[in-house]
């Protein structure tokens, strides 16, 4: 059973929007903090103008230091704010302003130019400009400054709301940005569903490829899918076929078995009785027969498919098998021999399908070929390993070569069965990319030939 999980679009939309949020956080700090650095810097040049106006306006006469401040100089600062100032001589001592107002002057600094600091004055945080003029006198600070005092509320009020209009629009755009990702998420994902939609509409026969044009990225998928339907197909098609064979091959010989129970119920004699028990007994061990080679069969066809392969000692399973074949010839007089290096001879194959293939082309060689001799050999031969059973049989006519690799090809000699035993070993060397090939040996012995790649 599927575990239904968090929906893609649901977790895309989250990270989309959580992306989108931290960066219009980012946003949004560095738009007020870059708009308080703006404010600060127009008001600062302001203030500086309006000081070294009044500077321009300081002058020294008769031992004594003279300002004439222009109206214009306070003119140019915001009305809504309060304005302090205070021009000191060199010596000092108050020219002009208020007397109370006296902040530390940066001396260093003001030599290389105009100052700006923030500080407070009556409990009331002001921006203080600082303008030196050089006066022509002797000292350590031969300078008039002037000192100009500005309240914050303007600045700060112009910041607040140059931050809030450009919050405002980020807001605007971050949301309308949502919304433009959430549709194209949407968009993006909807090739899944339609793929769902067409699978769904499928009658339950039609396994053919999906057709329809998919984006890139879920075009493995597509892949993966066709693909799973082709071998579903190929499965489905092996099974019908097996159920078709079986049910071919099975009507005539289960017909026959009822045949001969219908005789032998007719019969009253013991003769006729004992003829047709015979005959019943022969046809029900065929029929074993039969039905074992039809799953065997089956077998080899779905694990040509689905097995997975491993290393096998081909010398060690032609050894078992041989073994195993023979215990059921005990009673027969063979010279057998099994002849394969003392080394390990390894392929890689399914060594259940590779037993069943060996199985086979040793009872075939048993049961019609085998005299006297049976002889197996396996040798190297270039990038493949030749297994090659021998026998001293008549051999199968090089005209019947070709027909007999096929299942439920004819067979000669009145010889019951569904003639699989060498179509079994052929398929199974066409799965292991190998091949099966007759021939004469020595003394006209007939040889059947199984070649392997080597592992």
């Amino acid at each position: 059973m599927t575990l239904l999980g968090r929906s893609l679009y649901t977790r895309l939309a989250l990270r989309v929007g959580l992306v989108l949020a931290i960066s219009g956080l980012v946003l949004l700090v560095a738009i007020v903090l870059s708009t308080r650095l703006a404010a600060n810097d127009a008001y600062d040049r302001i203030l500086t103008g309006s000081a070294l106006q009044i500077a321009e306006n300081t002058w020294y006469q008769n031992g004594t230091v003279n300002v004439d401040a222009p109206i214009s100089a306070f003119s140019m600062l915001t009305a809504n704010d309060q304005v302090f100032y205070v021009v000191l001589g060199p010596e000092g001592r108050v020219v002009a302003g208020d007397a109370d107002f006296r902040p530390a002057i940066p001396w260093k600094k003001l030599i290389q130019g105009p100052v700006v600091v923030q500080g407070t004055y009556l409990e009331l945080p002001v921006s203080i400009a600082f303008v030196g003029r050089r006066m022509p006198v002797a000292g350590p600070n031969p300078w008039a400054v002037v000192i100009l005092a500005q309240t914050n509320n303007a600045r700060a009020s112009f910041a607040k709301n140059l931050g809030t209009n450009a919050s405002v629009v980020i807001l605007v755009m971050g949301l309308l940005t949502l919304i433009a990702a959430l549709f194209t998420l949407y968009q993006a994902l909807a090739p899944l569903k339609q793929i769902g939609a067409a699978i769904q509409r499928r009658d339950l026969n039609d396994l053919s490829p999906l057709t329809q044009e998919v984006p890139a990225e879920i075009h493995v998928l597509v892949a993966s899918i066709n693909e799973f339907m082709r071998r579903l197909g190929v499965h489905r098609a092996l099974m019908r076929r097996v159920i078709g064979d079986a049910a071919h091959q099975l009507r005539t010989p289960v017909a026959a078995l009822l045949s001969q129970m219908e005789l032998l119920s007719m019969q009253h004699d013991d003769a006729g009785r004992a003829q047709h028990q015979a005959r019943l007994q022969e046809l029900t061990h065929h029929l074993g027969e039969l039905v074992n080679q039809l799953i065997n069969h089956a077998m080899v066809q779905h694990r040509a498919d689905s097995a997975s392969l491993e290393t096998v000692d081909l010398a060690s399973l032609a050894r078992e098998q041989m073994t195993d074949m023979l215990s059921h010839h005990a009673q027969r007089h063979l010279d057998i021999a099994l002849h394969a290096p003392e080394h390990s001879c390894l392929i890689l194959g399914d060594p259940v399908s590779l037993r069943e293939a060996l199985k086979n082309v040793l009872d075939n060689a048993l049961k019609y070929g085998a005299k006297t001799l049976l002889h197996m050999t396996i040798r190297r031969s270039g990038s493949r390993w030749a297994l090659e059973v021998e026998d001293d049989g008549p051999g199968i006519p090089e005209d019947d070569w070709e027909r007999i690799r096929k299942p439920f090809s004819a067979r000669g000699g009145n010889r019951l069965g569904a003639s699989l035993g060498l179509s079994i070993a052929e398929e199974v060397m066409r799965a292991h990319q190998g091949d099966m090939r007759f021939g004469w040996g020595v003394d006209r012995h007939f040889v059947v030939t199984l070649r392997f790649r080597a592992a």
